[in-house]
């Protein structure tokens, strides 16, 4: 795969923006989430689970590609990789991407399916096994069927980068027209999946509208938030159809342009979840804003307190002052 052709610089710096203003709120987020998991039922069920596994995912997605690929900017980590290549560094930072997209891909489908089943049959005995699911249970479905899928990227080992100045990974064309369309099937059937349970939903959420009780409206808000998550899929969807189209016809010149807008896209993959929490899960957000919020009250309970104090102080000091003075007085009246 030849370097010859130039990938555009300006997907970088979109996604270093991206990661300067969100991932200090994904960890906020990931924190208090975790935190409310170890105090509120509310939180322990089978949807949060899930949400905490994607954020993670999220998480191990971006800041494995931030060690792997813009830290190469730095010139004392860049020579150290390309000294290293072959410890699998050159390959791990070729892999991960489709590891990383594999392990998102599962969590969209399990999610959008989980929202179907919890609100078209909640009753049902297969709802209810998802809901009442071991957190160990739900880890293990999210985790092992991405980790089956990526054994086939994994196994990959012959890449290299041809020289310290670019940095650029080389790798056998065969290797990248099998990933580019296998990432385009498994993008293709997560965005096929999720529709289809989202199709049905509505479907069932339009029927029945009248008839939801205040627990399920709940949970339709929580889908939502999914539904935008899977918007952006489809984003990707359309990214991994080109680079595929152009990986078959051997069109170097758009290959070369689009992997410089890689890191955009697969920025925005990741980051927007937190947004979608912030702003469509109201309830959550609230939870989170509380501590703040609680904090200051309990300031203004304590200034208030201190206030209260100092006068009682002051009205006790008075009287035993007010009480001396009269038994002063008494004292001079009886000599």
């Amino acid at each position: 795969m030849s370097d010859s052709l130039e990938s555009p610089n300006w997907g970088f710096r979109v996604f270093y923006g991206m990661s300067i203003v969100t991932l200090p709120i994904y960890f906020t987020i990931l924190i208090c989430l975790i935190h409310l998991r170890c105090v509120s039922k509310t939180y322990k069920t089978t949807f949060y689970s899930l949400l905490l596994q994607h954020c993670i995912a999220d998480l191990f997605s971006m800041l494995g590609y931030i060690a792997l690929s813009p830290a190469r900017e730095i010139p004392f980590i860049r020579q150290f990789y390309f000294d290293y290549q072959e410890y699998y560094i050159a390959a791990a930072t070729y892999n991960i991407i489709y590891v990383s997209l594999y392990i998102r891909c599962t969590g969209i489908i399990l999610l959008s399916l989980q929202r179907y089943l919890v609100i078209t049959s909640p009753h049902s005995k297969i709802a209810i096994k998802v809901q009442t699911a071991a957190n160990w249970k739900i880890i293990l479905v999210y985790w092992i069927p991405p980790t089956l899928l990526n054994i086939v990227v994994l196994k990959d080992t012959n890449f290299h980068f041809d020289g310290l100045e670019d940095m650029a990974i080389v790798a056998e064309k065969t290797v990248i027209q099998r990933n580019t369309l296998m990432a385009l099937i498994v993008v293709s059937i997560t965005c096929i999946v999720s529709s289809g349970a989202y199709g049905a939903l509505f479907s069932f959420v339009r029927k029945n509208s009248s008839r939801l009780s205040k627990s399920l409206r709940r949970e339709v808000h929580l889908a939502f938030q999914v539904l935008v998550l899977l918007f952006a899929f489809f984003l990707i969807l359309v990214f991994y159809t080109f680079l595929n189209y152009f990986s078959r016809t051997q069109n170097n010149g758009p290959i070369f342009y689009m992997r410089g807008l890689y890191p955009m896209a697969n920025g925005f993959l990741s980051y927007i979840n937190p947004f979608c929490i912030l702003f469509l899960n109201k309830e959550l957000t609230r939870k989170m804003i509380k501590p703040i919020s609680c904090r200051g009250d309990l300031m203004s309970e304590v200034q208030i307190s201190g206030i209260a104090t100092n006068s009682n102080k002051s009205h006790t000091a008075q009287a035993v002052t007010k009480g001396n003075a009269t038994e002063n007085r008494r004292t001079i009246a009886f000599n």
